[in-house]
């Protein structure tokens, strides 16, 4: 199938397929499964979904240590520079936190890490170490204390010796091999095996992210992150070859999406005949270019257009990459940022992983007889005009004694 010229009602329409939800059901059972039986639970739906009866559900450490040696050379060099580049980026995210003070009262926004992560590592076409690496140096970055991971046995019965071995050499050692639905599930009820988390992280299918989806408020969730998607714009101006090559590498993935907005219809034409699978939909200008992208607010942006940041800053997307030379795939594995994105619209109100996905914010408030003095009959007024008179007395009893 060539890419297929759309129009916008078709586009509209698209989306809401994305967000159809007829695994609702199947995943509701999972989890009440797990929720009820723990460990039993996931060896047989792991036995189910992935045709491995395994004997133990966490991984053994001589099998991580032995997983880590053996990862070749080159691959660690491209682990270690990777992650190089990931820790500087995401320690300049760190938040100092402030303080309002007064005479009598401060007041004081302070950061923490979560306790516990539970990091969700899919391996279903391959083993993605990058996104071992996206997931766990934010959270190592922010300081969280118990780092967990889950990942299928897909591999020969088993989690895939690179995701062990990365896992291993970031320093990883309580690792699961669950995956799918039951596998959040298990960090978000915990199990015999699995322990219950804070917050869970890192992408899926869509039975992954409808586990999550349910589960939120339960545990933190870090983003809705399913099926990937990019949206590419140009004016014409940009290089055909670049914008077929990160259309494929999107679609590549499982239910990708892949969509190109351009103002020429003879690009349109011309790389529907080069690419199979996803869509393109000609926009008669850079105004309703915008408007189109932040109806999709996709996962992936790419402006490929003369002067790109007119576009760039109105837009909605989880990541942008402005320019012909700055692809999607570069922000996938060596930029520095995280690659797990908000997808299916929801890029609207929600952002990419990142260290505030693994910290909670607080505050800390410290006032003195004297704020009561000043300020006790001016605060009682709220609380009495609400009826809440108990909510009064706590200021008013205070500001008695203040004298």
């Amino acid at each position: 199938m060539q890419v297929e010229k759309i129009a916008i009602e078709r586009l509209k329409s698209i989306l809401a397929v994305r967000k159809d939800r007829e695994i609702d059901k199947k995943v509701v059972s999972i989890l009440d499964e797990v929720k009820r039986r723990g460990d039993a639970a996931l060896k047989e739906f792991t036995e189910r979904f992935d045709g491995v009866k395994v004997k133990s559900i966490r991984v053994p450490a001589g099998e991580i240590i032995e997983a880590e040696k053996n990862i070749d050379k080159g691959v660690m060099s491209a682990v270690v520079h990777t992650a190089r580049r990931l820790e500087k980026y995401h320690s300049r995210q760190m938040p100092e936190g402030f303080t309002i003070r007064e005479k009598g009262c401060s007041v004081e926004f302070r950061f923490s890490p979560v306790e516990t992560v539970g990091i969700y590592i899919p391996a279903g076409q391959a083993p993605l170490i990058s996104t071992v690496l996206m997931t766990v140096i934010p959270a190592r970055v922010a300081g969280v204390k118990n780092i967990y991971v889950a990942s299928p046995p897909s591999y020969r019965g088993k989690v895939h010796p690179l995701i062990l071995g990365v896992l291993g050499h970031l320093g990883i050692r309580d690792i699961f091999a669950v995956g799918g639905a039951q596998a959040i599930a298990a960090f978000a009820y915990g199990t015999e095996t699995v322990p219950a988390v804070d917050v869970i992280a890192g992408p899926g299918n869509r039975y992954v992210e409808t586990a999550k989806r349910f589960l939120y408020g339960r545990v933190g969730i870090d983003v809705p992150a399913g099926p990937s998607e990019v949206v590419v714009f140009t004016d014409g101006s940009a290089d055909a070859d670049f914008i077929e090559a990160d259309m494929r590498a999107q679609i590549e993935h499982t239910d990708g999406l892949g969509i190109l907005l351009t103002t020429s219809e003879k690009t349109g034409r011309g790389l529907s005949n080069r690419i199979k699978g996803g869509y393109w939909l000609k926009v008669k200008d850079r105004k309703e270019a915008v408007e189109v992208i932040n109806l999709i607010a996709p996962e992936h942006l790419q402006v490929m257009c003369k002067k790109p940041h007119s576009i760039a800053r109105n837009v909605v997307a989880g990541a942008i990459f402005v320019g012909d030379w700055s692809s999607a795939v570069l922000g996938d594995y060596f930029a520095g940022s995280s690659h797990v994105l908000p997808t299916g619209r929801t890029a609207r109100f929600a952002s990419g992983v990142s260290v505030y996905t693994f910290l909670r914010s607080y505050v800390l408030v410290e006032a003195d007889a004297g704020f009561y003095r000043q300020y006790g009959e001016l605060m009682e007024i709220l609380p009495e005009m609400e009826g809440l008179l108990e909510h009064r007395e706590s200021i008013s009893i205070r500001r008695r004694k203040a004298g």
